[in-house]
């Protein structure tokens, strides 16, 4: 009985062959290549959609940026215009002064000025 029992124990306890072994190998090494494979390709989608979102978001700026220009070169423009003589004329204050009768310039080299 004892030797039945040790002729069982070494069918459950048999030993694989080498060919057994490569093959156990290359299929665990393929296993390893293709899982790293994708998780590489995640993260290569990861970094290239980060990229993809930080561009539409410089566009974006950039159009803002634009529109601003704009808007800013058009208030340039309306404040030149209200400075200009011709409006500055029109203007009723301007039109309700009275024009001095006799003016009185004072020259730049008299004791009242130095003072």
């Amino acid at each position: 009985m004892a030797y039945l029992f040790a002729t069982n124990n070494r069918a459950l306890v048999s030993k694989k062959t080498l060919s057994e072994r490569v093959e156990a190998s290359i299929s665990s090494l393929v296993f390893v290549i293709i899982t790293l494979i994708c998780l590489l390709s995640l993260a290569y989608l990861a970094h290239a959609n980060q990229n993809a979102t930080r561009g539409y978001a410089l566009r974006n700026l950039e159009l803002k940026q634009s529109n601003l220009a704009i808007q800013n070169e058009v208030w340039d423009m309306q404040i030149a215009k209200a400075q200009s003589l011709e409006i500055i004329q029109k203007d009723p204050k301007i039109l309700s002064m009275i024009k001095a009768d006799k003016p009185l310039f004072i020259r730049m080299d008299t004791a009242i000025v130095k003072k």
